[in-house]
């Protein structure tokens, strides 16, 4: 009679469940051909570096105005325009009455009388003032009533410069007046409605190249003298190409800032540079040519021109500390 066999089948899962609990059992001895699972390392922390504060920039300082008074100097009928002080004056002369019965009082009326003319003298002068290589002031107080407004009410507000001049001999009274050309109280700030530009983006930080610059040297000025160069309010600087550098009538709000010292007309440049103000030395760059219908705007020679790659970005800084020269001649 045949045996017959019998096999026990274990399930897979079973058996699995048997080889677990078999190897948990024993503390000494792990499970043959399962590997173990090692622990985690401990994380290190890493050292904190020190964040450095950033260096933060200081402008140079603010220079007073170079040149001396009247060193470039425009005569006018009944005044000038003193580009180095960076004013306009007008006189006005007023005659005292020689019949008066009170003498005191014809000179007062007389007094009156001179800066009514003075007043008047003051604003035709103005009038002339350029205001770029192709604008004078009057265009714009032709094309702009707000401007003539503006205008007349600066002339009202002109300062008397030094006292009132009596001439017995002559009998007549002298009064000068004057106006500056920047400054919340001069011609710039009646044009600010027709200057600047809203699309012009100006760096409100110095760069880099900035920072080397003012790191480097105490001044720029351009050496107008040998061609001819004008003075205006806002000149242009071109490349020899005819490639627009800067156009300082888009900064017209950091010159008017700058007050009479911000764009520095002078003839004796040699003499300017020298002063000890400046500690440093200043870049000199030569005027190729001037061009414009008033011959104030600057044409710079192709090398002089690309090491001013950075001008738009610190032209302000330049102007609030009195450090842009400019050698003119009339």
């Amino acid at each position: 009679m045949a045996r017959t066999s019998f096999v026990t089948v274990v399930p897979a899962c079973a058996a699995l469940a048997v080889l677990v609990a078999s190897g948990c059992a024993t503390s000494t001895g792990g499970v043959r051909g399962v590997a173990a699972i090692p622990s985690p390392a401990p994380v290190r922390e890493s050292a904190e570096v020190p964040v450095q504060p950033p260096i933060e920039f200081e402008p140079p300082s603010r220079l007073p105005v170079l040149g001396m008074p009247g060193e470039v100097s425009e005569p006018v009928p009944g005044g000038e325009i003193d580009w180095t002080d960076n004013s306009v004056r007008a006189r006005g002369t007023g005659v005292i009455d020689p019949g008066a019965k009170n003498p005191a009082q014809a000179r007062l009326m007389a007094e009156r009388a001179a800066v009514v003319v003075a007043q008047r003298n003051l604003l035709e002068i103005i009038k002339g003032v350029r205001v770029d290589s192709e604008t004078r002031v009057k265009n714009f107080m032709t094309d702009y009533d707000v401007i003539y407004t503006r205008i007349e009410g600066k002339v009202e507000g002109a300062r008397q410069r030094g006292p009132t001049k009596y001439d017995e001999a002559a009998g007549v009274v002298i009064v000068e007046l004057e106006i500056d050309v920047y400054g919340q109280e001069g011609i710039s700030d009646a044009l600010q409605p027709v200057l600047g530009s809203e699309d012009v983006m100006i760096a409100s930080t110095a760069t880099p190249q900035v920072r080397d610059f003012l790191a480097q040297y105490s001044a720029l000025a351009f050496d107008g003298g040998d061609a001819g160069l004008k003075p205006a309010m806002y000149p242009k600087i071109y490349d020899a190409d005819g490639n627009l550098l800067l156009d300082t009538r888009d900064y017209a709000q950091y010159i008017g800032q700058g007050g009479r010292s911000a764009m520095q007309f002078v003839n004796d440049l040699d003499r300017v540079l020298s002063r000890s103000e400046l500690q440093g030395i200043p870049l000199v760059l030569k005027v190729k040519e001037v061009t414009g219908k008033l011959g104030a705007d600057i044409i710079l020679g192709r090398q002089d021109a690309d090491k001013l790659k950075w001008l738009k970005d610190g032209f302000k800084f330049l102007v609030g500390a009195g450090r842009f020269v400019l050698k003119v001649l009339l």
